[in-house]
């Protein structure tokens, strides 16, 4: 892709316009204006008009394409966020017969903005959530539900094959790149484990995605890069196994309800044992000569680097193999009460004597 003159609009395809601002900022905003045109009739189409700060420079951008940014006839919205819909009503007050399509959810919450409920109209309205314009051209929604607002909904041109993604597939702005080059995902995937709820959520709007016929050509999303033909596959793919928001925030729980289990753990194992045999317990299990599994701070663990149920099994293992063998009866016993409270598995406990242990 050549370099592009970002203070213009550029046309990304056929009619097809960004027309958005790209600054210095990571978290940039995409627009674009699509025009249908079909003998002397024009319908011209705005999708995430994006916030006050970008204003003047949306109109500026649109009247050097249809002249004046009064002739917008129709405004799409994916969700409620004031960087996505908040000029949407500005736009339809300098032109009173806009009409904005967007999801009932999401009007819901954009109505507060000042616009007009009369001048709407629910993508659950329309039959099979299809539209035909009066130019011939057909508009597909595609719903994107939680991803990330509930009533997030996507807009699927299958003229010129863009899908137009609102956040999904959206991304901070580490190169700003209009085009995405080699190294995009990691703009995307960051911004997604930030603003994404659940992996499932994005597992049902992938799945939609997938049912499009013909397939997107181009993935145009409201923040970050445009995703052209050569890199949408990958795209789809890496979000396909990318785990975000609330995945990675219960992972983080469940990590810290080891991390105690254990500390828990090593503190009772500690009384079981003279002070000789507690300073080779706990040089063992700090010892990084020997493993790399806990990153430990004084004498408490503050980090597991490895699978969690592995960690226990290892930690349970050669623990037992430390202490007095008329203390293990006391020690599982606690074992299983620990783990029981912070609902974790209880690894088998092995009772059969053993001569070494494996890193010895």
């Amino acid at each position: 892709m050549k370099d592009y003159d970002l203070n213009e609009p550029v046309e990304i395809s056929s009619d097809t316009y960004w027309v958005g601002q790209y600054g210095e900022e990571l978290l940039e905003r995409n627009i674009y204006l699509r025009v249908f045109k079909a003998g002397q009739k024009k319908i011209n189409l705005i999708i995430d008009p994006g916030p006050p700060k970008d204003l003047q420079n949306l109109i500026k951008k649109v009247n050097k394409i249809i002249g004046d940014i009064k002739n917008i006839n129709l405004i799409f919205i994916n969700h409620q966020d004031p960087d996505v819909a908040y000029n949407s009503a500005t736009i339809q007050k300098l032109n009173n017969n806009c009409l904005v399509l967007a999801s009932e959810d999401t009007f819901r919450l954009i109505n507060f903005y000042g616009l007009d409920s009369k001048k709407f109209k629910s993508i659950e309205s329309f039959k099979n959530q299809e539209v035909t314009l009066s130019t011939g051209h057909k508009l597909k929604f595609v719903p994107s539900p939680h991803c990330h607002f509930r009533g997030a909904v996507m807009l699927y041109d299958p003229e010129t094959r863009i899908l137009f993604s609102g956040d999904l597939f959206g991304g901070l702005s580490f190169k700003n790149e209009l085009f995405a080059k080699d190294g995009f995902w990691e703009g995307i995937k960051v911004f997604h484990q930030i603003y994404m709820p659940t992996k499932d959520a994005l597992k049902y709007a992938l799945e939609n995605i997938k049912k499009l016929n013909p397939p997107p050509l181009f993935i145009c999303p409201q923040h970050g890069s445009i995703i052209s033909e050569d890199k949408v596959k990958e795209a789809i793919e890496n979000m396909e196994n990318l785990e975000v928001g609330l995945d990675l925030y219960l992972k983080r729980a469940e990590k810290e309800n080891y991390i105690f289990a254990l500390n828990e753990l090593l503190n009772y194992a500690k009384n079981l044992v003279d002070k000789d045999n507690l300073d080779k317990i706990l040089k063992f299990f700090s010892d990084t000569s020997f493993t790399s599994i806990f990153s430990f701070s004084g004498n408490e663990i503050k980090d597991i680097k490895v699978d969690f149920p592995y960690s226990l099994e290892y930690f349970v293992k050669n623990i037992r193999f430390l202490l007095p063998k008329e203390k293990l009866d006391a020690f599982d016993a606690e074992l299983v009460s620990i783990l029981l409270r912070y609902s974790l598995p209880v690894p088998s406990i092995q009772h059969t004597e053993i001569d070494e242990i494996e890193l010895f």
